[in-house]
Parts: C-alpha cells; structure tokens; sequence
C-alpha cells in the first residue's frame, strides 16, 4: 500500500519508523511533504523515504493520505491539495481537535477516518483511538486498525467521547510523567539520587502498566493485592486519600476534556 504524509514532524516520523520496522510497507511505498527543508532530510536520510515539499508529486499515486500536520494549518493545507485527491483514497487525520464534520466539509469526496494517536506511538506503545467518517468502508476500518496496530494498541470509539480520550490518552503521557516526577523527588528527600529514584518510579510504571494489561486486571484489584494490613503500601495510600489525589487527577482529566471541546469549537 502506497501511504502519503501531509506534514512530516515527530508523530508522522514515528508512524512511518514504526511500520517500516513491521515490514508492514516498503520506504519506496512512504511519500510526505512538508514545507520545512531540515525536516525533509531528516526522514528522507534516516527512514529513506520519499520528500517532497508539496503533496502535488504523489497525491495521485498513493491509496491513503494521512493529515499530520498542525490544526491551525490544517485548512490552508486541504484548500492547496491537487483534484486528485478523491474518492479513490482514504485519508487519517491525526490533527488535534479537527472534527470530522470539519473535514467532511473541505474532503466532502474522500473517505475519512479521524485518529487521535499519542506520544508513547514513537516507542511503539502507542493508543490510538479512531473513529470513522460517513464513506468509509468497513475494509477502511480493517486497513486502519492494522495500520495503527503497528505502534501500540488501538481502539475504536464514537467521536463524541473524543474529548474525554485526548484528556486520558492524549494529555495522560504529561499527567504519569507529572507523578513519576513528584515521586522521584519523594525519593530523593528520602536520600536517594535522582537517576536511581528516576528508574526506580519508571520501571515500577512500565511493570504495573504491563502486568494489569497482561493479567487482565484492575487497577482496584492490584492495590488491594499489594496493600497488605498495617503494611506500607496502606499506609501510602492513606496520605494520598488525605491529600484528595482522586480529586486532583478528576480535576485533571476534567480541565482538560473542557479544554479539548473548547478546541474543537474552533473553527
């Protein structure tokens, strides 16, 4: 499958690395533009893919377009787009905050897909979650899942609870790094030096993460497994329940799924 990229930053560097590494496509089958020259030979000479400064080269060539370039770029970037680009292709946005009743009205042709991938996709460990536009096929969806499966796990949702997932899994990367931080200073107040408080927290974060994924498990019954009575564990977990952490962390996701359908607004 031959898959274009409509902006070439970070994301769309890691999703092209990442299906390269699968063997899911071919360098000779991975075609992106941008406009920033540097960013061009950084992928062309570390991926070996095909750069371009614009679209106009292969849009007529490849099956699948993905948008990764910024929202506030967005517009000026589809109203640029050669005719060639229509029904025959299937285009994934990852552009923040970009309904696809926004890109229905400048794509009306194509067949949409709406994808919200997050930071950890350039280590493939990725959650992606996607939803689909109204011309979109169920072989669409096939492609996409397998597509996006190819850096982390993924999940298909209506777009209405999109807000609350860029909150979750969007936001989340900064909120997990915000607590390895506060309890990697914990630990140095404790004595410890931050490198080794630092792999301390992000190994315990990587272990837990894996084995309530892998064991199936709830995050309620993993702490009523460690939380031995008159243990320490509970007597950690009673300091966070003083402090109202479950407060903090609702205040958190909240603020943020607000902000993300304030975003959304914006047209």
């Amino acid at each position: 499958m031959k898959i274009g990229f409509l902006g070439a930053g970070k994301m769309a560097e890691a999703m092209m690395a990442a299906w390269l590494e699968s063997e899911t496509v071919t360098a000779h089958e991975l075609f992106a533009c941008d406009t920033d020259a540097e960013r061009r030979r950084r992928i062309k000479r570390r991926l070996g893919v095909n750069a371009y400064a614009s679209v106009q080269p292969f849009a007529e060539e490849v099956e699948l377009l993905v948008l990764a370039i910024k929202p506030q770029d967005l517009d000026a970037a589809l109203s640029a787009l050669p005719p060639d680009v229509g029904p025959k292709h299937l285009v994934v946005s990852i552009a923040a905050g970009r309904r696809l009743a926004w890109l229905e009205e400048r794509l009306p042709a194509v067949r949409l897909v709406r994808v919200m991938p997050n930071l950890p996709c350039q280590v493939a460990e990725g959650m992606s979650v996607y939803c689909l536009g109204a011309c979109t096929k169920a072989a669409d969806a096939a492609t996409v899942e397998t597509l996006l499966a190819g850096f982390g796990k993924v999940l298909r949702l209506p777009e209405d609870r999109f807000d609350a997932v860029t909150a979750l899994s969007g936001s989340g990367p900064a909120f997990f790094a915000s607590f390895l931080d506060a309890m990697a200073e914990a630990g140095m107040a404790e004595g410890l030096d931050r490198d080794d408080a630092l792999l301390l927290c992000n190994q315990t974060m990587l272990g837990t993460a894996r084995f309530l994924l892998e064991k199936r498990q709830d995050p309620r019954q993993l702490i009523q497994a460690v939380a031995s009575p008159k243990g320490t564990t509970v007597a950690g977990l009673a300091a966070l329940d003083q402090s109202d952490f479950a407060a903090a962390v609702q205040a958190a996701v909240r603020a943020a799924t607000q902000r993300s359908r304030e975003l959304s607004a914006v047209r």
